[in-house]
């Protein structure tokens, strides 16, 4: 009984707010999400097509609608910039015609879905043939 005494340093706010976001990226993954863009596809598909301007932009705003600023995404994708603008590159995969393909690199584009609710990756193991070193 005692360890849960200990966590004295959590903040309640922090630890509600988190699970805020939760239900609302929760509610978006599995009631709000019908929408299966050939660009949420697995890259070896051969129906798999390059995201457009407007999809980036779309799963950057389902970002911010979870709760998330710009400045978290940057982070939480891992992006680097030399300049204090930390989402330079967000901008950079956004700008241009809302038809034309975005320059974001495909395994950028895969994890911004994930941490976006719109997919889900999962590892498929073969029924046979495959052991764990």
């Amino acid at each position: 009984m005692d360890k849960v005494n200990d966590v004295g340093d959590l903040d309640e706010h922090e630890v509600m707010e988190s699970f805020r976001k939760m239900k609302r990226h929760v509610g978006l993954v599995y009631f709000m999400n019908p929408i299966r863009l050939d660009s949420y596809r697995n890259i070896d598909d051969p129906k798999y097509r390059d995201p457009t301007n407007a999809e980036v932009i779309q799963v950057i705003d389902t970002m911010i609608f979870i709760g998330h600023c710009k400045t978290d995404i940057a982070r939480m994708l891992g992006l680097k910039t030399a300049s204090k603008d930390k989402t330079k590159v967000l901008r950079k995969w956004c700008d241009g015609e809302r038809d034309e393909v975005s320059s974001i690199p495909y395994s950028s584009w895969v994890h911004l879905l994930v941490l976006s609710g719109k997919t889900c990756l999962y590892n498929v193991v073969p029924d046979e043939g495959w052991t764990r070193s």
